[in-house]
């Protein structure tokens, strides 16, 4: 049996806004899967083709609409130019060009948030005007941002200081600002809307608590604790699509699975039982004090529901939570070009791999022929999932 040729390190994973996409960049362009096909195909099959047009080519930041043909992408040759494309009808619809390097790109139906290191620029998406710049925000290296799929609200969350873990929530509908709450001591690593944009999840670079906060509110919610290790790298957070399970993936072989829910004390009408729960409260209050922070975390938090076992730890890796045929699933993509699949089951624990494809330019998928768009090839204008080309001049 002949190996696997060599996969050359991807540029960028993402997945779209409702995770039934996964969009892929590397030197050649890109390529576009659906992850509805994960657990049926035994070759993948791929949207979209590798791009002869060579500013699309190398590209870093790719962010996809949904299921619609509508990208915004970032090359690699000059990463200052946001490329906005119609990759079905193969339209180019608009350049911008930027004084410094695009960090991070996030769309919904009525908004594309352009992230820099030290401003976000609010663009409205139906005829790509520019509605508002957040200047002046603290210097965000690593580009985290994140933009809520929900239209009505269209919260955007971004790193409130530099220093400590504070968020700051903006209304990008109304572009009005919201609220600041500090979620972690150290420094933000990850952040995660859910679907419907009510919910939260952080993680700090110490990476071995993760939380989620009500929004706007920043109430918390829910804390869990990652793992034994100290310090790890957080490199994604996932909901699930009816927010019970909460993902988190790191520079560690494991992924691990947190259900969203809060634990009911058992009722019981003895008094015995009642002083001595009241004893047990005051004395992990009392403890909780006096202990080191590592330590009373251990008494507050919840462990993971579940953890899935990577092959490697060697590689970034980007995951979600999809369901495929009514069944939760958790997906992993990894940079050197493999796309691992693992059945969540209702108990938890160590899960199953139950699919495993090759990504990228080199997998066996990218050399068939690719998947139709449409019947037509044209796309669908009633269908908001779809949206027609648009012509606009570079700003």
């Amino acid at each position: 049996m002949a190996e696997d040729p060599p996969q050359e390190n991807l540029l960028c994973i993402s997945f779209t806004q409702d995770s039934r996409a996964i969009s892929v960049g590397h030197k050649d362009g890109y390529i576009l899967y659906r992850t509805m096909d994960i657990s049926d195909s035994s070759i993948l099959p791929y949207e979209g083709e590798m791009s002869s047009i060579p500013t699309m080519k190398d590209v870093v930041v790719l962010e996809r609409l949904f299921l619609s043909s509508l990208m915004c992408l970032v090359s690699q040759k000059d990463p200052r130019v946001m490329h906005v494309c119609h990759f079905a009808s193969k339209n180019s619809i608009c350049d911008y060009k930027f004084n410094k390097s695009i960090l991070n790109i996030k769309m919904n139906r009525d908004r594309i948030v352009v992230c820099l290191e030290d401003m976000i620029m609010i663009y409205n998406l139906k005829d790509m005007k520019l509605m508002h710049n957040i200047v002046d925000t603290p210097l965000n290296r690593l580009g985290i941002i994140d933009l809520s799929s929900e239209t009505k609200t269209a919260l955007l969350a971004y790193p409130g200081n530099n220093e400590t873990g504070s968020i700051h929530i903006f209304d990008a509908m109304n572009l009005t600002s919201v609220n600041t709450f500090v979620a972690h001591e150290g420094t933000l690593a990850a952040i995660k809307f859910n679907p419907n944009g009510t919910m939260l999840a952080t993680a700090s670079t110490k990476g071995t608590v993760i939380r989620v906060y009500s929004v706007p509110q920043g109430n918390r919610l829910f804390e869990f604790r990652r793992g034994v290790a100290r310090c790890v790298t957080i490199y994604s957070l996932a909901f699930s699509s009816d927010s019970a399970y909460l993902c988190s993936s790191s520079n560690t072989e494991t992924v691990h699975v947190f259900k969203l829910e809060k634990t009911e004390e058992p009722v019981n009408n003895e008094a015995t039982t009642e002083a001595t729960s009241s004893w047990y409260d005051v004395f992990t209050r009392t403890a909780s004090a006096y202990m080191p922070t590592q330590v009373s975390d251990l008494i507050s938090v919840e462990r993971s529901f579940a953890t899935a076992k990577l092959p490697n730890s060697e590689k970034r890796n980007v995951v979600a939570l999809v369901t495929l045929k009514g069944q939760q699933h958790v997906v992993v993509a990894t940079y050197d070009g493999y796309l691992y699949c693992y059945r969540l089951d209702a108990a938890g624990g160590e899960l199953d791999l139950v699919k495993q494809h090759r990504i990228g330019p080199n997998a066996e998928g990218a050399k068939a022929k690719p998947r139709p768009t449409s019947e037509s090839g044209v796309p669908n204008m009633d269908d908001p999932d779809n949206f027609p080309p648009m012509i606009h001049t570079s700003s």
